[in-house]
């Protein structure tokens, strides 16, 4: 009876292929990752890295739930429980435009479960091998677009897959397969949206009992992260994707969903650099389906290891790479004289500070670039070629010069206004030990007058570093001024501390000077106040 049951599913499809209802001639895991440069899990990406990049790798991948058997709507288990595949990768870019790879698979080991099939009356059915040869896979990638000169970055990619796998044992197809697509991608800061859509023609269609594999739409959809490096690994990524086959003869249908099954799954993988050219991979997904099968499987956990090699690139053509080149848009002169640094030299760096003489604004005493190559002597951050008080330490208001201690700090109906800058170590949030005398004073002035309060300490950069570093560096320095206050003896409720990264500017960033103005610390009343108005003293008469 059930054999009846099974063999009634058999004859709904007549008009489908004319294959024996068991000559299989498919391969079981459809949604292979990819070899090629610069994309994504089983997406290609779009942007092709550089003419002259290669890579190779291997990648283990492991599915679960693969094959299921069904008696009418009762699943009696799976024909092929799990399989362990073995993949080595391969891409070159021969061309600015042209990328060529390859994936050459080898399935380690594959359980089967043809014992539900002779149950049931099939005792003709042999099990597939246990493992064997994959069907060889060759890639052209072209880029059409890139993002640099339109708003998507566009390629279409040929995939051509070789009868090189036993198709009796579900490791490859019977015939070649050829899947041209068409990949688009666009990214935006940390994201990166990608895009897969295509064809993949059969010219031998594949049919176990009622399932039947031949010509196929596939699309996909993905999203990846960048992330911040992690100790000593790099180009940390998060990648999330979604791909999609549906049979060319009835898409999405769902009349005859036992017979022409749709791939549906869903993968999610971590990938970073832990070496200078060498990349982990870590991937895990399922089919988006109640049931397992074909394209759907319970669990997949693939793992990877690559080597990359992708030329730096170099703007100005000297032939030093961007990276060490300290003029990335200024060609070398190759006059004998600090050819390896990227700048021309007519101008020699007399001081040794490694800023040549033209951009450097002390061209005969070394300083760091953040001052223009220019000394700090009294360490105001004002260097000494534009401090007017060079050995005396004082704010950017004065230019560079001390402020009397009575007018450093006085409160005005808005405000704790402070005639100075709160020093901190560069890049940090650590406040520098000769800001402690203003902070006192603030303290004194709080103490003085309870009535003051909330105060709103605001804190502010310059505009060197991203937006997102600047942000976090100046909360955490008006974080740092509060805590030195709440030590000083003012109650925590009474202030608050915000940062602005460099959205507040009071001067132009383009000079030591204006830079040192916006690197400020404010004190801001989240209430005004009505200050007490100051008698003038009433002169006595003069005597004749």
């Amino acid at each position: 009876m059930r054999c009846a049951t099974i063999i009634a599913a058999l004859i709904a499809l007549p008009a489908l292929a004319q294959n024996a209802p068991f000559s299989r001639g498919f391969d079981l895991v459809p949604n292979k990752l990819t070899p090629t440069l610069n994309s994504g899990l089983a997406l290609e990406g779009a942007e092709l890295p550089a003419k002259g990049s290669y890579a190779f790798g291997a990648v283990i991948d492991f599915n679960v739930g693969i094959l299921s058997l069904k008696l009418a709507s009762q699943r009696l288990g799976d024909l092929l429980p799990y399989r362990f595949d073995l993949h080595l990768h391969g891409a070159w870019q021969p061309f600015s435009r042209l990328e060529l790879a390859a994936d050459l698979p080898f399935t380690l080991y594959q359980r089967s479960g043809f014992s539900l099939l002779r149950d049931q009356g099939f005792v003709d059915q042999a099990d597939p091998a246990a493992g064997g040869l994959g069907d060889w896979r060759f890639f052209a990638r072209v880029m059409a677009l890139s993002q640099k000169d339109f708003p998507i970055a566009v390629a279409g990619v040929l995939e051509v897959r070789l009868p090189l796998g036993d198709g009796g044992s579900f490791l490859g197809d019977n015939g070649v397969v050829f899947a041209p697509r068409a990949a688009v991608e666009r990214v935006l800061g940390p994201l990166r949206f990608m895009g897969n859509v295509g064809w993949r023609l059969r010219t031998y269609p594949g049919q176990f009992l009622n399932l039947y594999v031949g010509q196929e739409f596939v699309l996909g959809g993905g999203l990846h992260v960048a992330l911040p490096d992690i100790g000593r690994t790099t180009l940390n990524r998060i990648l999330a994707e979604v791909s999609i086959s549906t049979p060319a003869e009835a898409p999405f249908t769902s009349a005859q969903a036992e017979a022409l099954k749709t791939p549906f799954e869903l993968l999610v993988g971590a990938r970073s650099s832990f070496a200078r050219s060498w990349h982990a991979q870590l991937t895990v997904g399922r089919g988006l389906a109640i049931q397992n099968g074909y394209g759907r499987e319970t669990f997949r956990l693939a793992g990877g290891i690559r080597y990359e090699f992708v030329p730096e690139s170099d703007r100005d053509g000297d032939g030093i790479p961007d990276s060490l080149d300290k003029c990335p848009d200024t060609p070398e002169d190759k006059d004998g004289y600090q050819d390896d640094d990227g700048c021309p030299e007519p101008d020699p760096d007399s001081d040794g500070d490694g800023i040549p003489d033209h951009l450097d604004g002390c061209k005969d005493q070394p300083g760091p670039s953040d001052y223009d190559g220019c000394p700090d002597r009294d360490g105001d951050q004002i260097p000494d070629n534009v401090d007017k008080c060079p050995d005396e330490p004082g704010p950017a208001e004065t230019e560079g010069c001390p402020v009397p201690e009575d007018e450093q700090v006085t409160l005005e109906s808005d405000r704790i206004r402070i005639k100075g800058n709160i020093l901190f170590e560069t890049g940090q949030a650590v406040i520098q030990r000769q800001s402690y005398k203003l902070l006192d004073d603030v303290v004194k002035v709080l103490r003085e007058h309870p009535e003051v309060g909330p105060v709103m300490i605001e804190g502010n950069t310059d505009n060197r570093g991203s937006h997102d570093y600047n942000l976090d560096l100046s909360n955490r320095r008006a974080k740092a001024v509060e805590d030195y206050l709440v030590k000083g003896g003012i109650d925590r409720k009474r202030l608050r501390s915000k940062g602005f990264s460099f959205d507040k500017p009071v001067a132009s960033n383009d000079t030591p000077v204006g830079r040192a103005k916006n690197r400020r610390t404010e004190f801001r009343l989240v209430e005004e106040i009505e200050l007490p108005t100051k008698e003038k003293p009433v002169e006595k008469d003069k005597k004749p």
